[in-house]
């Protein structure tokens, strides 16, 4: 699984490509665990690439949301495929994570909250 980064105005951009199941989960838990020991404390996870995500993704997105929030942080998720959207549901982790349409749009909202 590829995974593009960007830092912006404080703000830090994940955007994984593929799917995020047991395979390549690890990976991307490596690079967020790498961007929080960076210091980074403002998330938005970028979707819009990702076909499916399986336990072992739903873990790591929840994980990062769990360490983020213990240091005041935020995790916001953007431009969720339909195929993911429903895997949230069903897990109701839609009720957990904010939702936006696109990463600009999660990202105002977490510059509004400072």
């Amino acid at each position: 699984m590829d995974c593009a980064i960007r830092e912006h105005d404080g703000v830090t951009v994940v955007a994984p490509r593929g799917d995020i199941d047991a395979d390549a989960a690890p990976a991307f838990q490596a690079q967020l665990d790498e961007r929080l020991r960076a210091g980074a404390q403002y998330f938005v996870i970028d979707l819009s690439a990702v076909r499916f995500v399986d336990s072992a993704g739903l873990a790591a997105l929840v994980r990062l949301y769990r360490r983020v929030r213990i240091g005041e942080g935020d995790v916001r998720l953007a431009q969720v495929p339909p195929t993911v959207m429903s895997v949230l549901e069903l897990t109701r982790l839609n009720r957990v994570f904010d939702i936006f349409p696109t990463a600009a749009d999660a990202a105002a909202t977490i510059k509004q909250q400072e």
